[in-house]
């Protein structure tokens, strides 16, 4: 499967901890959700997980962590918005401080000096704005290629993408949709997803051998997490 970077779990425990924790799942389209569970996870081992394992194994881990810094330091300005959005003015000004620093002294982002430095923030998108104004997370979904979703996060997601000039752009900042030619924001985001599939290796691997319902497990670990991220 092709994971979005807000998706990822920070290690293996949290997942877990996620996962074994007991909440209300409204999944009114299982039947087809466990479908397209099917045709994602076929993907992805026929596929992607070997796209990611060679990614891990042919590239050095410094690289590895410099194209994870920058692709996270592209989403940082849409991050910040969110947090202003939310009210979060403190964490919405130490994002776009990180933005800034490491876009210039970070060598656009390649390495994360802010954070060296000790300015923490934490990743905002709009899914989660939504969630911070009573918007409940609505039916889980699975989503071809994407993986797990929700209709509330899904849909933040879009707008997120929307306004995004690595996204679809369709405020057309910079003066043009195409500010960024069409074959680097796909470039950006095949290596994207290549580096969130790379970071989750152990997680899957782990799911696969260990449940008995992969498809109830991530579903769990993932309405727990982002029902916990629209609440901080």
């Amino acid at each position: 499967m092709l994971y979005q970077e807000r998706n990822q779990f920070d290690d293996e425990n949290e997942f877990e901890n996620y996962a074994a924790t007991e909440q209300i799942i409204y999944d009114p389209y299982e039947k087809i959700n466990r479908k397209i569970y099917i045709f994602n996870d076929a993907f992805d081992r026929h596929f992607f997980e070997h796209v990611a394992r060679a990614y891990r194994y042919n590239i050095p881990r410094t690289l590895r962590k410099g194209v994870g810094n920058f692709l996270n330091n592209l989403s940082l300005p849409i991050s910040a918005l969110n947090s202003f959005a939310q009210g979060k003015v403190d964490n919405g000004l130490a994002t776009f401080s990180n933005f800034l620093i490491n876009s210039t002294i970070g060598l656009g982002g390649i390495f994360n000096v802010a954070s060296e430095k000790g300015i923490l923030y934490k990743n905002e998108d709009f899914g989660q704005t939504l969630g911070h104004y009573g918007r409940g997370p609505g039916a889980y979904l699975m989503i071809p290629f994407l993986g797990p979703n929700s209709t509330r996060d899904f849909s933040g997601w879009v707008v997120d993408k929307s306004i995004n000039p690595v996204g679809f752009n369709l405020l057309e900042f910079g003066g043009d949709i195409d500010s960024i030619p069409g074959e680097y924001r796909f470039g950006l985001g095949v290596v994207g997803a290549i580096d969130s599939r790379e970071n989750l290796l152990e997680i899957i691997d782990d799911v696969r051998i260990d449940s008995f319902d992969p498809y109830a497990t991530i579903r769990s670990a993932y309405l727990q997490k982002r029902a916990v991220d629209a609440k901080n």
